[in-house]
């Protein structure tokens, strides 16, 4: 019997207009109870972020700013970041998130595609992003406001003036509910890509996300949602919305490390955490969830890639009233599945969950499109409210993104259960042709992970004359451990993995390179070791 994982239509569930509904309703209800806080970049109760998100939206206005304009933001996530989010939904300007770490030629192909008129912006640390952003003025005749938290230079906005200076005015009707809210870019968007790949999201739909993905986690006013994944991303972005829905405080990591990870989570008392993978093996790896318990946790969410299960066990086993579970989303479709509470270890560390009130999903051969019975392994696609149209202008993408009937090709690798949860199992793209065997890198991987030296590991095909493809092993390790390719070897045997699918050479890391949303850049890594066997 052929296999599709529908949710309940969700008709059971509150229908809410727009998070800005559910901000004026909880700086009307608890105006003094915190909307955000950080421990070293501010705080704002709800009466605040409501009153100087108004205090922003005019201070927009009079820079001439109007519906369907674009603001760009690079901000570190902080109470700026929300109020700035929250200023572009009151006056229907289109929030585009530009990630921290990129500098000015990674941004100059983002900017040039978005043409935002307006920018807001920080310097960081010896980043001066402010400068950065007055040098691409020059380049992008769209750009006509740098607004600076902190002390604006020559030529700049500050965005304490802008606020502090508009306390008092009118503002227009709210732009409707179909309006563009955010421009987001897939992580799979180069730097230097002629092409970037857009996503526009709508107010509605960010309303109707976060008012299932808050229900979900059954969130109230009384918690406190720890953000470890940046708002500059739309897994980032989605949390803070299913925060503010709830009346909860949003407890965002203004820049990632494992020490200031630890701290949040110790000191901070989150509730619900939001975190990628490679936020729970850094930490772990760091030793610092040995030396306090995080007992105020709940909940432990992890989503923009895939979770090895070991590490969600290990995670968990240090939590001593808290559960780790999965979610499953894209920039293409925000927030899509998540494991159940309440479920089983297995389920909630070995799948992504079912899919989401208002999804569908579906798992198709990858040749003939024929839609695959339990337990079958073929490509993951979706059907639902959440789907993007198309990616953004006439790109390229735009042709192979959709099945013939319309539903979204992820691009991963996947079966589903019997009662519908989702297992990834891989990408399509990384399957590795090893003289005609097609080997999933992924469930080599999840095994690695589990060796007691590794704390991360990615396998990407090397070259090779015979075979055309041969494995190789990219492996972080724990402090105070070494190991060989014998050694890796040997483990595999030791679990029962075919010879066929052993690494043939292993590369050992201080660090695996990292997009800003901590997802493994497999293509430097297949860079890498083609440069070393001279067929760069």
């Amino acid at each position: 019997m052929k296999q599709l994982a529908e949710a309940p239509s969700g008709a059971d569930l509150k229908e809410y207009g727009s998070i800005l509904d559910a901000l004026a309703y909880w700086a009307e209800t608890t105006p003094d109870a915190l909307a955000v806080e950080t421990s070293d970049h501010g705080r704002l109760t709800y009466a605040q972020l409501l009153d100087d998100a108004h205090s922003l939206a005019r201070g927009f206005l009079s820079l001439g700013l109007k519906v369907g304009d674009r603001v760009a933001i690079q901000l570190p996530s902080s109470p700026e970041f929300i109020v700035t989010y929250m200023a572009c939904k009151m006056t229907g300007c289109v929030l585009t998130t530009l990630h921290m770490p990129y500098r000015q030629e990674e941004l100059r192909p983002l900017m040039s595609f978005a043409e935002p008129r307006a920018v807001v912006t920080a310097r960081v640390g010896r980043y001066d992003a402010p400068a950065t952003m007055m040098a691409l003025s020059r380049e992008i005749p769209s750009l006509e406001h740098v607004i600076v938290v902190g002390e604006p230079a020559g030529g700049q906005v500050g965005f304490a003036d802008l606020v502090a200076t508009h306390r008092n005015g009118d503002l227009p009707a709210r732009p409707p509910l179909d309006c563009d809210a955010a421009l987001c870019f897939t992580s799979g968007t180069s730097g230097t890509s002629a092409a970037p790949k857009g996503v526009l999201r709508s107010q509605r739909c960010f309303a109707r996300n976060a008012s299932v993905f808050a229900g979900l986690l059954s969130m109230t006013a009384k918690d406190r949602v720890l953000i470890a994944p940046p708002l500059t991303h739309v897994f980032g972005l989605s949390c803070a919305g299913n925060a503010i829905h709830s009346g909860a405080t949003i407890v965002p990591i203004p820049i990632f490390s494992p020490e200031v990870y630890a701290e949040y989570l110790f000191e901070m008392r989150p509730t619900v955490v939001y975190s990628a993978p490679a936020h729970l093996a850094a930490t772990l790896k760091s030793g610092e969830m040995d030396r306090r318990s995080a007992e105020t946790v709940r909940n432990v969410i992890v989503g923009g890639a895939i979770c090895p299960p070991d590490i969600a066990a290990r995670f968990e086993a240090r939590l001593p009233n808290g559960r780790v579970g999965c979610l499953y989303g894209m920039t293409e479709m925000t927030l899509s599945t998540q494991t159940d509470p309440a479920a089983s270890a297995a389920i909630r560390h070995g799948t992504v969950g079912k899919a989401a009130p208002g999804m569908t999903a579906r798992v198709v051969h990858r040749e003939t499109g024929e839609v695959l019975p339990a337990g079958a392994e073929g490509e993951l696609q979706f059907s639902g409210y959440t789907v993007l149209k198309g990616y953004v202008g006439a790109h390229e993408a735009n042709q192979s993104a959709f099945a013939e009937d319309g539903w979204f090709r992820t691009g991963d690798i996947a079966s589903l259960d019997a009662e519908g949860n989702i297992m990834i199992t891989g990408r399509v793209k990384d399957v590795i042709n090893r003289g005609g065997i097609k080997i999933n890198p992924s469930d080599i991987e999840s095994l690695l992970d589990g060796h007691e030296a590794i704390v991360q590991s990615a396998v990407v095909s090397m070259p090779d004359e015979i075979l055309g493809e041969r494995l190789c092993a990219y492996v972080v390790l724990r402090p105070g451990t070494e190991l060989s390719l014998a050694e890796v070897c040997d483990y595999l045997a030791r679990c029962k993995v075919a010879k066929m699918r052993w690494p043939e050479r292993l590369e050992i890391l201080d660090a695996m390179p990292m997009t800003p949303t901590r997802k493994i850049i497999k293509p430097v890594l297949i860079a890498d070791i083609r440069k070393k066997l001279g067929q760069d």
